[in-house]
């Protein structure tokens, strides 16, 4: 069964197509939602337009991940994932569609890779540079090119919203 992934940006896609496809060995087609900085993850228009063109692609399910700290909306900062989950359905109205899921990603998808070495939950980008012991920051593309490297297998345990994702999956 081919599933379709859209998520938040280019690093996002990188880390889905590079690591997560490959592991995982299911048929998931990763939509990128926008370059970094446009923040489209808001986009009802675009967020449409992708859903739209996963299930032309045959997809049988639609998973949008959204982070915990998007920053694209100032306006509106949410702690809860239950709460950023039903502002998040209502802002874009995904709900119309079937087949189409919602998973909040705490707090990034960096936290996730984090999930190799240890719990991850809460955690953020900064934190998995701490792990790689870097004194500077590096490019999203760079941190998933850097835990590609490390060998190291992500661990459901280690992050909630990570395991809740991969039981949506069935896995």
């Amino acid at each position: 069964m081919k599933i379709g992934v859209i998520v938040e940006g280019d690093s996002d896609k990188d880390f889905f197509d590079q690591y997560f496809k490959l592991k995982l060995k299911r048929d998931i087609i990763v939509l990128s939602s926008g370059k970094k900085g446009t923040c489209k993850i808001l986009n009802k228009q675009k967020i449409h337009q992708n859903i739209k063109a996963l299930f032309a692609k045959n997809c049988h399910e639609v998973y949008i991940l959204v982070d915990l700290d998007t920053q694209c909306d100032n306006r509106s900062k949410f702690a809860c994932i239950i709460e950023l989950k039903k502002w998040y359905q209502e802002k874009v109205s995904v709900l119309k569609f079937s087949n189409v899921f919602v998973t909040i990603v705490s707090n990034e998808i960096e936290a996730w890779m984090l999930s190799a070495w240890e719990n991850s939950n809460g955690k953020l980008k900064r934190d998995l540079e701490k792990k790689f012991g870097l004194k500077k920051s590096l490019s999203e593309k760079e941190m998933v090119k850097r835990f590609l490297g490390s060998k190291k297998e992500i661990n459901r345990q280690n992050n909630d919203s990570l395991d809740y994702f991969m039981s949506k999956l069935g896995i």
